[in-house]
């Protein structure tokens, strides 16, 4: 019983493999711009994840900064003259617009949402205080 002969290309006599050129000086299988049209992974992808996250927590702080807002503006009603500053009413729009930043880098991840959401959210306690 004989066996056919192998068609892998690796294996016996393969009349194809002995007449084309060298791989390096056959036109076809020369690496090239023309033949390299994958671009590869997105750059941002991984991070998007990342920021997503940290907006949310983001969120969290905003509350966290409202709270303590609230409780110096409460505690100037009593002690001071009874009305809020204009510093008081900045602190809360500050917040208010960390809120906006929050929500739009869980849509958009951006670096710079997040970090404005951060920054606004800690301007509220701050402006609040000076007041």
């Amino acid at each position: 019983m004989t066996t056919p002969p192998s068609t892998d290309p690796g294996r016996g006599p393969n009349p194809d493999r002995d007449t084309n050129p060298a791989p390096e000086t056959n036109p076809d299988t020369a690496p090239g711009p023309a033949t390299d049209t994958d671009p590869g992974p997105a750059t941002t992808a991984p991070y998007t994840l990342g920021l997503r996250l940290a907006a949310a927590c983001g969120l969290l702080f905003l509350l966290a900064c409202l709270v303590f807002t609230g409780m110096i503006t409460l505690g100037d009603a009593i002690e001071g003259d009874g009305s809020g500053g204009v510093l008081i009413a900045a602190g809360f729009w500050s917040l208010a617009l960390g809120a906006v930043a929050g929500v739009a880098a869980l849509v958009v991840p951006r670096r710079a949402l997040v970090a404005a959401q951060y920054c606004l959210g800690a301007a509220g306690p701050l402006l609040a205080l000076m007041d």
